[in-house]
Formats: structure tokens, sequence, C-alpha cells
């Protein structure tokens, strides 16, 4: 049972939030307040304050008043009068039909303004530092309403936890560093980064309203982002998107999940390198979650864990991530399945790499499947498994590499829950329609090969069949042999040839039966359809041989092997009659499509038995002796 971890993260956020409005709203009482009076102007001019006097760091600094305006500091500001450079406290505020703008007019890194206790930007203020340096060294660093537009130099709150609501933060170039941000908290706000540096211990995503300015998220178009605290991606009211399309992008653990009444707008990779540690992608709450890459390196260290909802088949969660282009890279590919639908989708000539593929469900009735499709690009990995009686993989083009052990398989028993057919059983499917294949050694269940040209599979071990392989027309060369229960090859097209490698030494599972269905090959072998087994009578044993039956409309033949490794059919297997004796009566029973015959002596003559269907019931008084046998 899934366990909202978002809604118990979600609460954490506010009530540390909450706790530090109160520190920044307390702290700069004591000092004192010096306001902005004028028009735009410079920093520097001791006439433009309401105390006469320059600021210092005993002082609340306000620049509130109405009028459109921007106050400069400029490059002599700290060099004539540094002590102005440092305040206790800093609040930019808008008025009616106002903009209040602080530019930190290349100023240079050398000497920062420093802000000692707390910065607020209010209700259409802006910050523009060109080349400059901005130091919050404690309380709160509130964006609200406002806009923050970075070109160089820095701006730092590695001690002060920053919040932007409803507002924007571009960084063009230079370095932005802080300990704690609250992205969207509680109104949505969106940071777009061109390039420079940033770097935040623990940025939180959390929104609850949805603004009419900002989507809020994280753009990255360049330069270098650091999440080292990770990317824990809550959908809530006010909903959460990321978007790269270069630039590198280096954190921990990835988690997108919606909360309840939220959303996520987006996940999308274009280009560029993100790096995290592990990927954790959950839908629920009647929304769909995907991650779409259309370029751009992907590279996981540990796990991408995909994860569908869809509580008792009433609606349908998926989550799904869409491979269009670029490359991926993870320790470990995993579709849970186990409480909804889980995709994975590779196109366009896209490049994954992956230690372990699996895919897995315990099933909801027709629900809850996995599903991995490849159409183009290589998808190569040490071990593939599926297991989950719905699985698909569904591959129609590109390259399917598996170093090791190609493990297909699941089966789902409705148990009666198919009115059409209550005893019906699905099974995880494979169906290869295009691209090529490369797996040392192959476990299946059930494989669908289409049409296509010859030897598009390389499969240089054994191979294993537990249910059903169907091959159309395709000429195709696969492992040695093993049959691990009753399975069918069905050779569906009118010029199916598969041949499999010397099976002699595989050990087969003796109790189970390998039937040929739909061949439509020669007898004496080279027919338009064949089943091969090596390149000699030696392909098989004598035991493997008597395991293996075709199935030629209704009659079924035993098979043999000739010299070219071929196996054909070879005499008909003739049904039993199935008898028990109750009392004075001889109670027999027969396959459907046969008829009863008997006669008074052995060699016959042998005559229908009139109106005999399976059971029937022949009553020994009558006859002192009788004899019975099947006839089509």
């Amino acid at each position: 049972m899934r366990i909202p971890i978002g809604r118990i993260a979600g609460t954490e956020l506010t009530l540390c939030f909450a706790g530090l409005v109160m520190e920044f709203i307390c702290t700069p009482a004591s000092a004192q307040v010096n306001s902005w009076t004028a028009a735009s102007g410079n920093w520097d001019q001791p006439s433009n304050w309401s105390l006469g006097i320059l600021p210092n760091s005993s002082q609340s600094i306000m620049i509130t008043n109405s009028g459109w305006k921007a106050v400069a500091i400029n490059p002599s500001t700290p060099i004539n009068f540094p002590d102005s450079m440092t305040v206790n406290s800093l609040t930019i505020q808008g008025a009616t039909n106002t903009e209040n703008t602080l530019l930190l007019n290349y100023v240079g890194t050398d000497f920062p303004l420093t802000v000692l206790n707390g910065l607020l930007l209010q209700d259409g203020a802006q910050i523009l530092n060109f080349n400059s340096g901005l130091v919050v060294q404690s309380g709160m660093f509130m964006v609200t309403n406002s806009a923050i537009i970075q070109d160089g130099g820095f701006i730092r709150a590695t001690s002060a936890q920053m919040n932007l609501s409803g507002s924007e933060y571009d960084l063009t170039n230079g370095v932005f560093e802080a300990d704690t941000v609250a992205l969207g908290y509680p109104v949505s706000a969106h940071i777009n980064q061109y390039g420079g540096s940033v770097i935040i211990t623990n940025l939180g995503w959390a929104s609850y309203v949805a603004g009419t300015n900002y989507y809020n998220g994280y753009s990255l178009y360049g330069g270098t982002l650091d999440l080292p605290g990770g990317m824990f991606l809550l959908g809530e009211a006010g909903g959460i998107s990321y978007f790269q399309s270069g630039g590198t992008n280096r954190t921990g653990q990835v988690t997108i999940e919606p909360n309840y009444g939220g959303w996520i707008g987006g996940f999308t990779l274009n280009g560029g390198l993100l790096a995290d540690s592990g990927v954790q992608l959950m839908a629920g709450y009647e929304t769909p979650e995907s991650i779409e890459q259309n370029g751009g390196s992907h590279v996981i260290t540990n796990t991408l864990l995909l994860q569908g909802y869809d509580p008792h088949g009433e609606y349908s969660d998926p989550a799904t991530y869409y491979l269009n282009g670029g490359t991926l890279s993870a320790g470990v590919i995993e579709l849970d399945a186990n409480e909804g639908d889980s995709l994975f989708v590779q196109q366009s000539n896209a490049t994954t790499s992956v230690g372990t593929v699996y895919a897995h469900s315990e099933g909801y009735y027709l629900s809850h499947n996995t599903t991995i499709t490849l159409a183009s690009g290589t998808l190569s990995c040490s071990n593939y498994t599926t297991d989950d009686g719905r699985g698909t993989l569904n591959q129609s083009g590109g390259a399917l590499v598996v170093s090791n052990l190609l493990d297909f398989g699941g089966a789902r028993d409705l148990n009666g829950y198919m009115s059409t057919n209550p005893n019906y059983i699905y099974y995880g499917t494979y169906t290869f329609s295009g691209g090529t294949l490369s797996a040392s050694n192959i476990n299946i269940t059930q494989w669908i090969i289409g049409d296509g040209s010859a030897n598009r599979i390389s499969n240089p071990g054994f191979f294993s069949l537990s249910h059903r392989l169907v091959i159309s027309n395709a000429v195709e060369q696969l492992g040695r042999f093993v049959l691990a229960s009753n399975a069918t090859i069905d050779l569906a097209g009118s010029s199916s040839q598969l041949s499999f490698a010397n099976s002699s030494g595989e050990t087969w599972n003796g109790a189970a039966t390998l039937v040929v269905s739909d061949w439509n090959g020669n007898p004496s072998g080279g027919g338009a359809e064949q089943l091969k087994f090596g390149a000699d009578q030696s392909g098989l044993t004598s035991a493997q041989l008597s395991q293996i039956q075709f199935q030629i409309g209704t009659n079924s033949y035993s098979a043999k092997i000739l010299n070219t490794g071929e196996v054909v059919p070879d005499h008909a297997i003739l049904p039993s009659v199935a008898y028990s004796q109750q009392g004075k009566n001889l109670v027999m029973s027969w396959p459907s499509g046969w008829t009863l015959q008997s006669a008074t002596n052995v060699p016959g003559r042998y005559f229908d038995v009139q109106g005999a269907t399976s059971p029937y019931t022949n009553d020994t008084t009558l006859d002192r002796r009788r004899f019975f046998r099947l006839r089509q």
C-alpha cells in the first residue's frame, strides 16, 4: 500500500516556513528605520533618505514610496561609503501603479551589499544585479509578487531561507547560492536559469495556489545547477514543473508525485545533462504522471522507478517515461504495476543503457499492467525480466541487446472473471515485429515473432520455452532449445523457418510435450516451412524427440529428425480409450472427432456403434466378448 509521503512532507514545510516568517517579522523591530523618499537616484546620496544619513548596519532600510523608480548602487559606492553596504534588514515594496527597483550596477563582488536580518521584495519590487554581490546573512529572504534579474556577480543566502511566491528569478550569468528555497510557496513562482551557477542545498517545490503570471517550477537553459538535497516535486494545487534544454543539473533523489487535488505540469528534458542518484515517478489521485525526454543525457546512478496508480480498477493513472531522443542510463529500470499501469516508451533513435530492466505486477483482473515499447534506437542491459501475466514488450524497431538473460514471463489466471472464457489465462507476451534482438540466453513464456527479413535475432546461449512461440513469415536461428513445460511452437506463416542449435545436451522437463502447430512443410524436408534442431540427426536425443508432436488438423503425429536436423511429422498418434468398470457395465470415453467401433473378435470386422457418444456405457452381460476401437 502506498504511503502518502508527499502529504507529510508538505505539512512539515508549512510549519517550518511559518516559524521563519515570524522570525523575519520580529527581528528588525529594534532597528532604526531609514526610508527612501526620492524618485530614482543613487543609494549613496544622504538627502534621498528619511534620516538624512546613508544606510548602515543598525538600520532597517525601506524602499516603499510611490512612483516608478530605481535606486542605484554604483561602483563608487563601496569605495567611498563602505559602511552603507551593510544594513540590518531591507524591504523593497511597490505601491499603487509603482515598481520599485534596487539596481546593483556593476559594483563588483569584493564589497557585496550585505543584509544581516532578512530581505523582503513585495508587490512590484525588483532587484537588478549586474555583476555585483548580494548577501542575506540570516532571517527570511522573501520574494512575493516581485522579480530578481541577475547577470553576473552573486547572490548568497546560505544561512537564510528564501521563499519565492508569485515571483520570477531570471539568472543569465553569475552565481546564486542558497541553503533552503521554497519555490512557489504558497503561490506558484518560477526560476529561469540561462547560464551561471546555482547551488541550492534544499529546494522545496510545493505550491498551494496557482498563480496568474507564473507557471510554478524551474527551467534550466544553460549553466550548472546543483541540488544536493534532491528534487521532491510534490504536485499540490499550484502545480509544479521542471524543464531543461541545456546546462547541467546534478542532484540527489528525484521524486515526482501528485498530492490530492494537485497536479504536475510536466518534467521535460530536451537537452543538457541531468545526473541524479535515483528517480521515482508515482501517479495517483486521478493524475497520470510522465517524464518526457526529447534529447540530452539523463544519468541515473541507481533506480528509475515507475509506479502507476489504479485503485480497484476505478480509473487509470499510468506512470510513463517517454524517451523520444537523447541518452538514458541507469542502474535499474523498474516498472512496478502492482497498483496501476507502468510504461516505458522509447523511439526516435534514443539510447538506453541499464544494468537491469525489471517489470512486474501482481495484477488486478485486466488492469495493473507493465508495457515496454521499443520503436527505435538501442536498449541495452545485462538482464531483462518481466514477471507480469499481462505484461508486454512491443518491439517494432531498434535494437534490444541483453548481454546475459532475457527472462520474459508471468501468468494471470482470471478464475472465471472472463464470462466468454472462464478458464482463460493471460501470459506475459513479447511481440517482435521489427528491429533486432541480441540476447545471450532467453527464458520466455510467450513470444510472437512477426514477418521480416532473415536472422534478426542472435541467441548464442540457451532458449527455454514454457508456453508458446509464434513465428510468421520469418527465418530465425535461436540457441539450444529447452522445454520447460507443455508448450507450442506455432508456424503461423506460409514460409516460417525456425532453427535451434544442437539441443541434445540440454535437460528437458520429462513430463512436458512440445506441440508443433500450423506446420505446412515437406515430410521429406526442405519445404517452405521448416523446424530444425542442429545440422544433423544428433540435434535431439531420442527421448527429446519422443516429446514432440505435430498437430495437423485434428490429428496428432509423432516426430522424426532428418539427417539435416529438420524435424518433420512421422506416424499418426491414435487416441486412447479411457474406461472404467461400474458393476456389470463398462464405461468408455474418448476424444472428440472420433467414432467408436466394435467387433466380436480382434481382427474384426468392426462396425460403428450406432448413437455412441463419449462417455458410452456397454452392458457386458449382453455379449460373451466384445472388442472396441476408434476411427475418424
